[in-house]
């Protein structure tokens, strides 16, 4: 069982680590917003943003640390990391869940949710905030679901850099 946890845990991360990419090749200005702050606070924000709704954040992680901590293991790549900071979240909505599976059991890949703040080493004032876009099935009511989430998720970062929608 507990192999079975690391294995979730490092593919859940590895997931994480390219969901940037993700993210930019779909729409940025909607999912990655950028401001003028201190990583902390604008991290701090963003964790309150999710308990405002009265969501559970499962897990916190942290790429930034991790990536300096394998900096060794990824031979041929630049060792300094390209973020002073990098964390996400994961959580999830039970009433959209349930929702999801329900149009198709397959949606279940969408749980859980996340939301991400980095500051990067290039722009050490300023702090990008986002989500990991999602994606079920193509049926009309996954697609409705989708919508829901996607609104959700937007709303978090939203209010985590003081933007109004």
């Amino acid at each position: 069982m507990k192999l079975n946890f690391t294995l979730a845990n490092i593919a859940l991360a590895a997931a994480i680590f390219v969901a940037p990419a993700t993210v930019l090749g779909g729409e940025p200005a909607k999912t990655i917003k950028t401001v003028t702050g201190d990583f902390d606070e604008v991290f701090g924000d963003l964790q309150d943003a999710v308990i405002n709704r009265g969501l559970v954040i499962d897990y916190v992680g942290d790429v930034g640390k991790m990536l300096e901590r394998t900096a060794d293991a990824a031979k041929g790549s630049d060792t300094k990391a390209p973020y002073l900071k990098a964390r996400y979240l994961q959580f999830c909505s039970a009433v959209l869940t349930h929702e999801a599976v329900g149009a198709d059991v397959h949606n279940l890949a969408m749980c859980p949710y996340v939301v991400f703040a980095y500051q990067t080493r290039a722009e050490p004032g300023e702090v990008s905030v986002g989500y990991r876009q999602i994606t079920l099935a193509p049926a009309a009511p996954s697609q409705a679901a989708q919508a829901k989430v996607h609104d959700l998720l937007q709303a978090v970062v939203n209010e985590a850099v003081g933007a109004n929608p």
